[in-house]
């Protein structure tokens, strides 16, 4: 956490004033508050488990398959990432698996149901020519083979040539097709009335769709745990607006957080759950010491040296995550993972219309100059003014 003398002179920094010049920015007159900015998620792992009856058309082999007695009570252990994707495992219950013969069918057959086990169905004997559709076949007798006393006239946009009809026996007045009839035979039963029932090819059964033709099937009950990845976005400052997420990058001076696991539930004898790790406030490690270690060693020395119980920020860190860890129906496992950084607000009786916005960085501190508040309304107030005289004057002139 910077000290107020190093916040003071990031601020003259980022004035341009030499560092030894406290007339530029001096201490008397500055207010400096400080503000946290928390930021990630917390990943759980909720688990569902459902029991049901299962079924199998044919025979099946279930030895592949986990046994359980108690749904609830059998183990599966924890994942060993919260975020992983959605995950099902079946189970089969001891003792339940039962192979069963159809009784509905014959060998996985059974009667067809369009023809009744027939084998065939009723067909037309004859069916309308293709060419003049049945409609004026014959310009003398439409089909009938009786003259009319006035010929009919060709049917409008007919190229076709007509020939002799068979029938009354006109010239040039009869369908080339059908030569007069208006119909011709069948051609899938040949004139016969019945044709092979296109649902069992003649056969008379068709397959049993229940058993799948195999005239057996297999039940049993079965246990269904399905674990899926639920994310809860934390974004939260504390006296500054969302906006202030803008102002910082990844280059500067974040805390992070990372556990997984009993280290992310909550301490016991909380509302959040029946976590058994040390607990929030304890597990949280501070993590900007740590990005200066040059190897595994020295990271470990210096997160054992780090004295967890002085760090304000971690605390606030702490009090803000807690109302967010309850512990979801069903959660198995859980990953904490945030970052968080302490920025401080600068304001200046000497500099009333900016607000200085200092950011933890390496090698030193950044610093962000927004407008004051006293500074906006002023500029609003003025926007406004001039709307004002620019609706008066146009009113004037029209």
């Amino acid at each position: 956490m910077l000290s107020d003398d190093d916040i003071l002179a990031a601020v003259r920094r980022g004035l341009g004033a030499p560092g030894a010049d406290d007339a530029a920015f001096p201490a008397a007159g500055a207010h400096i508050t400080r503000h946290l900015l928390v930021a990630g998620e917390i990943v759980r792992c909720v688990e569902t488990r459902t029991e049901g009856t299962a079924f199998h058309a044919g025979t099946r082999d279930l030895s592949d398959l986990p046994e359980y007695d108690d749904l609830d009570r059998y183990p599966v252990p924890p994942p060993a990432d919260p975020g992983a994707a959605r995950s099902t495992l079946r189970l089969v219950r001891r003792g339940s698996v039962a192979a069963h013969a159809c009784s509905t069918c014959t060998n996985g057959r059974k009667p067809c149901a369009r023809c009744r086990g027939a084998g065939d169905v009723a067909c037309r004997t004859h069916v309308p020519c293709a060419g003049c559709e049945g409609r004026l076949c014959c310009l003398a007798c439409e089909g009938t083979g009786k003259r009319a006393r006035e010929a009919a006239d060709r049917p409008q946009g007919e190229t076709a040539s007509r020939v002799r009809c068979r029938k009354c026996g006109a010239d040039d007045a009869a369908c080339g097709k059908c030569r007069g009839a208006g119909r011709k035979k069948c051609g899938v039963c040949g004139g016969t009335a019945s044709r092979p029932c296109p649902d069992c090819a003649g056969g008379g059964t068709v397959s049993h769709d229940f058993c799948a033709g195999t005239g057996r099937y297999v039940e049993w009950t079965e246990g269904v745990v399905v674990r899926e990845p639920v994310v809860d976005t934390v974004e939260e400052s504390s006296d500054l607006p969302a906006r202030a997420f803008a102002w910082t990058n990844e280059a500067d001076a974040w805390n992070r957080v990372d556990h997984v696991g009993e280290d992310a539930f909550p301490p016991d004898g909380t509302d959040a759950g029946s976590g058994s790790g040390p607990g929030i406030r304890t597990y949280l490690t501070k993590a900007t010491d740590l990005t200066e270690a040059t190897d595994l060693t020295e990271a470990t020395d210096l997160a054992q040296a780090t004295d967890l119980a002085q760090d304000t920020d971690l605390a606030e860190v702490a009090a803000r995550l807690k109302p967010r860890l309850g512990f979801r129906d069903g959660e198995v496992a859980r990953r904490v993972q945030v970052r968080y950084l302490s920025l401080a607000r600068v304001t200046h009786d000497d500099h009333p219309d900016r607000v200085y916005v200092v950011i933890p960085g390496r090698p030193a501190p950044r610093v962000v100059t927004v407008r004051s508040p006293r500074r906006a309304w002023r500029l609003a107030a003025l926007a406004l003014l001039v709307l004002v005289a620019v609706v008066a004057v146009s009113r004037l002139l029209a």
